[in-house]
Formats: structure tokens, sequence, C-alpha cells
């Protein structure tokens, strides 16, 4: 008896402008021209025409190729209610639903790895690294590493492979950096400012942000997760007691800390930082109390937008001091 043919969605689950799909094995190709109208015979050239997915007629445009004897993939809008469709039509015709990783069955190595996280890449320079080690990055710079004769060089290979692997694990899961400081330092109205909308609640009352609210963004393609984390002071307040509690959480999971502080209040009366390493000093509301020359830091105006761009470039040398180059082995990290 033959096996039934395997439908597999390739693009990750949700909306998109593309949904790719394959349909393979078993009797796949009888199964799919049971379906399609459009040109026959199908070969390796992509060409358009209509699934009808119901008996009443319905019909859905796509593209698709036949890349095997017994597989086709298959091009269509992106959106659930159409992915969906599909699965439930080639189910009634027998197919077995499988997903992309169970069905490629990535191994161990550097290039397996980097095609199961490809998927998940959320910017095209991330998916572009990925790119670069399944095409075997990092097998080239270690084979480079064995044949260099030149203790100093292949050390500074070392070094610098040892530098990317901490930017080998964020390729797909976000940078954490956490705005902290005194209440009313200007925080939400900074998250607000670096992300170019209004994320957070911003009021003149101190204490209004009362749990972790965050925004995402992308650094010179990278992508990073910014959180508005409640200020601190002392408070009768259980629930904003409750906050800073959560704050001091988000400080230690951070991979950067900006520390915001509000130029307008004296220096005696600002709280310290709770933490010692990896952490930015912001010093904002320049509008209202000048450019602080004389302390180490960056001055912003979160009102006015002076400043902005650069604290986010001394965020992004923080996070990747080194950026890499095209085609770079970068090691990636399993988490």
């Amino acid at each position: 008896m033959e096996c039934p043919p395997t439908f597999i969605r390739l693009t990750p689950n949700g909306r998109g402008a593309v949904a790719s799909f394959l349909l393979c094995g078993g009797n796949a190709l009888h199964v799919f021209l049971s379906c399609w109208q459009g040109k026959k015979p199908l070969d390796e050239h992509p060409v358009w025409g209509r699934l009808q997915l119901t008996d009443t007629g319905d019909c859905e445009e796509a593209v698709v190729c036949r890349t095997a004897d017994d597989a086709i993939e298959i091009h269509t809008h992106g959106g659930e209610q159409i992915a969906l469709a599909l699965e439930t039509l080639f189910q009634l015709h027998g197919a077995v639903l499988k997903t992309w990783q169970k069905h490629f069955t990535p191994g161990t190595s550097q290039r397996d790895f980097a095609l199961q996280l490809l998927p998940f890449a959320p910017t095209e320079r991330t998916a572009q690294i990925l790119l670069d080690q399944y095409n075997g990055a990092l097998e080239r710079e270690l084979s480079a590493m064995e044949q260099c004769s030149d203790p100093d060089e292949r050390q500074w290979r070392t070094l610098r492979l040892q530098e990317l692997s901490a930017l080998g694990k964020h390729l797909v899961e976000p940078f954490r950096v956490v705005l902290a400081g005194a209440s009313n330092a200007g925080k939400s109205s900074l998250l607000n400012a670096i992300l170019g909308f209004k994320r957070s609640l911003v009021h003149t009352q101190p204490g209004t942000t009362r749990d972790v609210v965050s925004g995402q963004a992308a650094l010179a393609g990278f992508p990073v997760t910014f959180f508005d984390t409640a200020g601190f002071r002392e408070t009768d307040d259980e629930l904003e007691r409750q906050g800073i509690n959560r704050s001091l959480s988000s400080l230690a999971n951070a991979d950067l800390v900006i520390w915001v502080i509000d130029t307008t209040v004296e220096e005696s009366q600002r709280p310290a930082c709770p933490v010692e390493s990896n952490v930015l000093f912001c010093f904002n509301k320049i509008d209202l109390a000048g450019t602080p020359v004389h302390l180490a830091g960056t001055p912003v105006s979160a009102l006015t937008g002076a400043g902005i761009e650069l604290l986010l470039d001394e965020v992004l040398r923080h996070l990747i001091p080194y950026l890499p180059q095209p085609g770079e082995a970068v090691p990636l990290v399993r988490f």
C-alpha cells in the first residue's frame, strides 16, 4: 500500500505576504493535480494557477513548481485562514500534516542549526548571517585557523570568534535593554522616543509605571527589545513596590541597562544605580537643565528627541562592539 503524501508548512504561522508549503511523497503529484487549475504537466519552472479549495468553487491563487518527482512547492497569499484551508484541503485527500522541523530533521552541526533558526530570523540582517552560517562560514574559519602557521593570527581569529559568540544567541532572540532609574526621570517618554510611538503611559506624577512595558526595535538590523520599568523611590504604595521589585528582576536579566537620570534633580537626590556592569548612563531632560558636560553619560531630551540617535549608537556599541562582516563566521549558541 502506497504511503500517503506529506503536507508541510514552510513559513512560520501568522500573517504574512506569502505563505509557502511543500506537498511530497506518496501520490503527492496525483493529489495535487486533482485540486489544480493551471498549466500541466508541472516541471521545475514556477507557474501560476488556482487551487480548488471546496466543492462550492472557492479557489486560491498560487505559484507552484515541481522540485522532484514526488514534491511540489506551493506559494500562496499569506495568512492563517488560507494556510488552514490548504491544510484541510490536502488532509481531505489523505495527506498527513508534518512540521518542517520534523520533516527536515536537522542534526547538531552549525549548518543544521542555522537552517533550524532561519525561519525565525526577525530581520533581514540576521537572516543573512544565518544563511552565511548555513553556507559553511564557521567551517571555513575553523579550517583557516588549522592551516594558519602564525600563532598571533591564530590567537586573533580565536578571540574574534569569542567576541561574536555573544551575538550568535541574539540572531533570533532579541537583546534585552532595560530603561531604569528614579521615578519621573522620563523613562516612559524615552521609550516612546526610541520606538517612535506612544508605547508607555506618560504622566508628570511619579510612580505612573507599575509594571514592565516592552517594545521591539531593530538597531543596524539586529533585534532589540526595550523595557520600561517602574521608577526607584521610597513608597508606601504596595502596587508600586511590586513594580519596583519587577524592575529589579528585569535588571538581572538585561543585556544592557540604560540608567536614566533626571538632570533637573540635584545629584544628591538621585538614587544610585543598583547594578555595576552592562550599564549605560543617560541624562534626560537636557531641554530643561542644559547638557551636563561635567558628567559621564549620554545627554538626551525625550521631549525634543535631541540625543536619541547618539544614545542608540551607544546602545549598539555596548551590545555589539564589533559588527560582523558579510560572510564572517558567527558561532551559534543554543538557548
